[in-house]
């Protein structure tokens, strides 16, 4: 990964964070053993790969494939966008189109008594109390199903963000232009001083230029190699601390 631009993280007041693969990771080895656990017999490369088309097919514009199917926890809130994913994820990963619904509600059912998404990158606590430490407000701003700062909380990691923008709280997601007001707002930082960090073009890149904020493609499992090319990349949350803080002298 090349170094960050230096106009990408140039008089930045506001470093906006999604959550999902960018401060907390997807488990795909998690989902495989719940998959085995039932039958299905997955590996977590297959999942990886499907994960990154689910991701494409949320643009709409066949560059990926999203599957759609009714299932049990649809309505609840945050399900449906994670659904889409996780289904396609599943889906495209291994299991039978028929026995999709059935495993989508297992799986949230367990996601929903500790969330998949909950690894969390050794260096990422550090790189974010450096920044705070130098004035830096870090938000994050995520599509989440309601108890996003619980999650949080229990990874241990709550404390080291100056907000928390949960979707299904706030009644408004990304890309809606609007969810980044929640942390606008709150710190009276102008747009201009502000970046958005997160992997999924369709929400987060989208939303973020809707707001008329910076922003970055986190995308650790390459899902958009040849895509999107206008879209400055970074390698992590970490690498983008430390280019903050090299030009404010750290």
């Amino acid at each position: 990964m090349p170094p960050v631009d230096n106009a990408l993280v140039e008089q930045v007041d506001l470093l906006c964070l999604d959550a999902g693969n960018t401060i907390i990771f997807l488990d795909h080895p998690r989902i495989a053993r719940l998959l085995s656990a039932r039958g299905v017999e997955t590996t977590t490369d297959a999942l990886v790969r499907a994960e990154g088309s689910a991701k494409r097919g949320l643009e709409g514009n066949g560059s990926g494939e999203v599957v759609v199917v009714p299932w049990r926890y649809e309505k609840e809130p945050g399900a449906g966008e994670w659904g889409r994913v996780i289904g396609t994820t599943i889906a495209l990963g291994g299991t039978a189109r028929e026995r999709v619904p059935e495993l989508l509600a297992a799986i949230w059912e367990d996601h929903r008594r500790y969330n998949l998404y909950s690894r969390v990158p050794e260096g990422l606590p550090g790189a974010v109390e450096r920044l705070r430490a130098r004035g830096v407000k870090v938000a994050v701003i995520s599509n989440s199903e309601g108890t996003l700062s619980e999650l949080l909380a229990t990874l241990g990691i709550l404390s080291i963000f100056d907000r928390v923008v949960d979707s299904s709280v706030v009644g408004v997601a990304k890309p809606d232009p609007r969810i980044f007001s929640f942390a606008l707002d709150a710190f009276a930082i102008s747009k201009d001083r502000t970046l958005h960090l997160g992997d999924t073009f369709a929400t987060d890149i989208a939303g973020a230029r809707a707001a008329g904020i910076r922003t970055a493609l986190i995308d650790p499992f390459a899902h958009y190699t040849g895509l999107h090319l206008d879209v400055p990349r970074v390698e992590s949350v970490e690498q983008v601390a430390d280019a903050i803080l090299a030009l404010r002298g750290r």
